[in-house]
This record gives structure tokens, C-alpha cells and sequence, in this order.
């Protein structure tokens, strides 16, 4: 079994060195940040391992931001990252993430530099196409940008910016997403504001989070925000997150009081979180992230 694994693992170290290559070229300075935290987050949906008196982190978010915090402009790292719960053929509990972040780009800026990215790798291994489950997808800019409200509109009959409802949302949710990605990668922008989760939201009549996420052959690959730096709306933002966790019988995870605390000084900046595993598995012709990890949770 290991050994049939051999073609995809040899690709997939050659793609992590593309991307280590191309995160240096364009003036990312590479850093690690603890595994193991005080607090994983409060995010409603996901569920972390406890790990002693701490918790094995589900993103490195905090600590990054912290970092930009402290005058570091142009940060990335590729780390493990853990979420409970999560299995499946585009799920392992134990995941790699590229994540980066960059100071004084917004989120249309972020969309331009994650294109470049994935696409001089792929040109670079030579796969300026990928199938996954018959949908053909070419990964040469330009990608399609598709808003959530022209997204869930066209495939989904519904509006969720003017009229949300989360649970409908996540109901509708496959129904949107297997059309994403079908041709060229689709960017799927401007999130409800209730689904901003550490992303600015505009202000207007109907405002919207600057959040975005990348679909190629209808596989969610990233996620984006151009990234709150408002210490007191991110607090509140935890605090509500708290009361619905405790709604649902989910364990109630530490605030950051840190990370909230750097906020004030983080300055205006996006920042990215790749998936490798499933990167890697559609740039290798593989049909699950399976093939594409030495050791899946059952093997281990």
C-alpha cells in the first residue's frame, strides 16, 4: 500500500518545495508558530484535541497575526493543523496548510497573488489542467470571480445577503459548490457578514465580509480574509461565537485575550489559508486526499 503511494508522495515534496520556493521569491519570510495553544479559537464548526493543558491548533492564525502585529510584513508557514471529527475523502483530521499573509493588500490583491501562486506551480509540475470527479478545470489565470449572492442566486435560487439563514446556507451549500471550478477556478467572494468570522465586513445598505474562497473542480482549496484589526468588534465576534457553542452543547474554548490585545497594532493586510492536501491530490491526479498522505487518520 505504501509503496503504491510512492509517484503521488514524490510529487507532493516536489510541490512543497515549488511552494517554499515561490513564497521566498515574492518576499515571504518563512516562520513556525506553536503547535499547541492556549486556545484553538472560537469558531462555532470546528472541534480541536485537547493536548495536555492546551490544544493542538486547528490554524495558526492568532499567532501569525500577532506577528504582523509586531512589524513582520510578509509572513507564510506550512504546518499541521488538527480538527476533530473531520474525515472523509476531502477530510483528515490531521491536515497540512500553507497559510500567508501580507500588510498593505487588500482582498482583491490577495486574489491576484494566490492566482499567481498556484498557477506558476502547477505550470512548474507541468498540470495546467486537473480533473477531479470528470470536471475539467485550467488552472491559467484569469479565474472566474463569482460573488456568494450571484453564486447561491444561480445554482440555488436564494439570496442569502439579503436574506440569511445559516442553517439554509449550509443546506444549500453542495448544491452551489459542485458547479464552482468547472472550466477555470472560481473565486467565490463577499461572504454574509454573519459568516465573517475574523474578516472586515463593509459597510452599506447590504454589507458583505471581505472574505473569499478558491473552488477548482468543485474542491474548496482556500480560504481568505481581508483580516479585521478591530480588537472590540473581534471580541464581540467571540463572545457571540461563545453563546452558540454553548447552545449547541459544544465545548466553550478560552477568548485569546493576546492575539486581541495585537490587534490594535496589526496593520490593514489579507491573509490566506491553502489547503496542501487537497492541492497536492488534484495536482497529482489523485482521487481522494488519501493518496496523497503517507499515513491517513486509519493508518496511523
Amino acid at each position: 500500500m505504501l509503496n503504491s503511494k510512492l509517484p503521488h508522495l514524490r510529487h507532493r515534496a516536489e510541490i512543497l518545495k515549488l511552494l517554499r520556493q515561490w513564497m521566498c521569491k515574492n518576499g515571504y519570510l518563512e516562520v513556525e508558530t506553536p503547535i499547541r495553544v492556549l486556545t484553538p479559537g472560537t469558531d462555532v464548526n470546528l472541534e480541536a484535541y485537547p493536548s495536555g493543558d492546551r490544544y493542538l491548533i486547528t490554524s495558526p492564525e492568532f499567532h501569525m497575526k500577532r506577528l504582523l502585529a509586531a512589524g513582520y510584513e510578509r509572513i507564510y508557514q506550512i504546518c499541521r493543523c488538527f480538527r476533530k471529527g473531520e474525515r472523509s475523502r476531502l477530510h483528515n483530521p490531521e491536515f497540512t496548510m500553507l497559510e500567508f499573509y501580507a500588510t498593505g493588500l487588500n482582498i482583491e490583491g490577495m486574489m491576484a497573488e494566490v492566482e499567481r501562486l498556484i498557477g506558476d506551480t502547477a505550470r512548474a509540475v507541468g498540470k495546467d489542467t486537473v480533473v477531479f470527479d470528470r470536471v475539467e478545470c485550467h488552472l491559467a489565470p484569469p479565474w472566474k470571480r463569482i460573488s456568494v449572492e450571484e453564486a447561491f442566486l444561480e445554482y440555488a435560487g436564494w439570496s442569502p445577503i439579503a436574506n440569511f439563514d445559516e442553517e439554509r446556507f449550509y443546506d444549500l451549500v453542495d448544491k452551489v459548490e459542485i458547479h464552482l471550478g468547472s472550466g477555470r477556478p472560481a473565486i467565490l467572494y463577499h461572504y454574509p457578514p454573519e459568516l465573517a468570522m475574523l474578516a472586515k465586513v463593509t459597510s452599506g445598505e447590504l454589507p458583505v465580509a471581505r472574505r473569499f474562497e478558491i473552488y477548482v473542480s468543485g474542491v474548496e482549496i482556500a480560504n481568505a480574509f481581508e483580516e479585521l484589526n478591530d480588537p472590540v468588534e473581534q471580541r464581540r465576534r467571540f463572545e457571540s461565537d461563545l453563546k452558540r457553542r454553548d447552545k449547541r452543547n459544544k465545548r466553550g474554548y478560552p477568548i485569546d485575550d493576546l492575539f486581541l490585545e495585537s490587534l490594535a497594532d496589526m496593520p490593514d493586510s489579507s491573509g490566506i489559508a491553502v489547503g496542501v492536501d487537497r492541492l497536492v491530490m488534484l495536482l497529482t491526479g489523485g482521487e481522494s486526499i488519501d493518496d496523497v498522505i503517507a499515513f491517513p487518520d486509519e493508518d496511523v
